[in-house]
């Protein structure tokens, strides 16, 4: 049973290192920030919101006629403020489901950041009218569950030379006792974050730093060990005011996972609507060696709906014919007691 284990498992992780990554991803990863970087938890430069709830999900590799891959990230955060210290506090849960023989891996992680410069605000929602910076660290704290659905896989004793001219036949009993496996495991992020936040200037750089896994918990279904890698994630841009109608998001982000590495970079473009209520957004990513990715998406009062679509320009296309994945992300933006009245007149 246990060969048969590992050889599966070498297969998803084959898979998942094609798309230079052996955690799974996401295109709209400024939604998911704090799966990227838990120093961004209740951190939201000028906006003043109570608190703030995303959800994405994405699903992919539908195109090579498997069962899809499929990812769902829901999270919270809020900003808070204890003695006149800056925290963000918060959690997310990620869900990934990866096609054949479902081997789901389900992660669930409570986030807090402090914000290092700015401890004096008066008004947690809004940075002090002498504020220029943003310097955050964040810790993530939490488990993660892995299984594996036992019951597609076949055996050598279900070989049937009769079967087709010899084939596998699953109606033969393969003796096994069990048709799942699954481990929980402890785990624990880290994070710092940097922004330029002054007010009234048109140029607000940012940059990150993330390390996912610190522990490097042992992932192995068979007793064995087989400790998951440390991820590094380094991300930046600048966002950029050309005028009061539009902003421009020029940005990047690299992840780096044992051998396996992620380059991404693009830019987010925003444009308000004269009812300055609502921003349009388009936007374009390149995934190295793997994809083009189209954003577009409305930012309206106390939402945020965007879609993207991954066209794929990897050696894979000669199966997909280009197709990739699809992924969308909602946003809302909360102030107690104010925002579902808000979101109710919005329809």
């Amino acid at each position: 049973m246990k060969k048969h284990i590992l050889f599966f498992a070498f297969i998803l992780i084959f898979v998942s290192s094609k798309n230079f990554a052996q955690d799974f991803h996401v295109a709209q990863y400024d939604v998911a920030s704090l799966y990227v970087n838990p120093a961004t938890t209740g951190m939201y430069d000028f906006e003043k919101f109570d608190y703030k709830i995303y959800a994405v999900t994405r699903s992919q590799w539908r195109s090579l006629g498997v069962k899809p891959f499929f990812t769902t990230f829901l999270a919270y955060d809020m900003p808070y403020q204890i003695k006149g210290k800056k925290i963000g506090l918060g959690g997310y849960f990620i869900n990934n489901r990866t096609g054949p023989n479902n081997f789901n891996t389900t992660e669930f992680m409570i986030s807090g950041a402090y914000d290092i410069l700015n401890t004096n605000s008066k008004n947690v929602n809004n940075q002090s009218a002498n504020s220029k910076h943003y310097l955050t660290t964040g810790l993530q704290l939490g488990v993660f569950y892995k299984s594996l659905n036992l019951s597609n896989l076949t055996y050598d004793v279900q070989y049937s030379p009769f079967m087709s001219g010899g084939n596998f036949d699953q109606s033969i009993s393969s003796g096994e006792n069990s048709n799942k496996a699954g481990i929980v495991r402890f785990n624990a992020n880290y994070g710092i974050y940097y922004k330029y936040i002054e007010r009234g200037q048109k140029f607000h750089p940012f940059a990150g730093f993330s390390m996912a896994h610190l522990n490097k918990a042992n992932e192995s279904f068979t007793g064995t060990v087989n400790r998951i890698p440390i991820k590094f994630s380094f991300n930046g841009g600048c966002d950029i005011k050309i005028d009061n109608k539009f902003d421009i998001t020029p940005r990047f982000l690299y992840m780096n996972q044992a051998k396996s590495h992620e380059i991404n970079f693009g830019f987010l473009g925003y444009y308000k609507l004269p009812d300055n209520k609502t921003q349009l957004l388009v936007g374009a990513d390149y995934r190295h060696k793997d994809a083009i990715i189209i954003h577009t998406g409305v930012k309206h009062d106390v939402y945020f709906l965007r879609f993207s679509y991954d066209i794929n320009n990897s050696y894979l296309n000669n199966y997909t014919n280009g197709r990739g994945a699809w992924e969308i992300s909602l946003i809302f933006y909360g102030n107690k007691g104010v925002t579902f009245k808000k979101l109710r007149s919005s329809f």
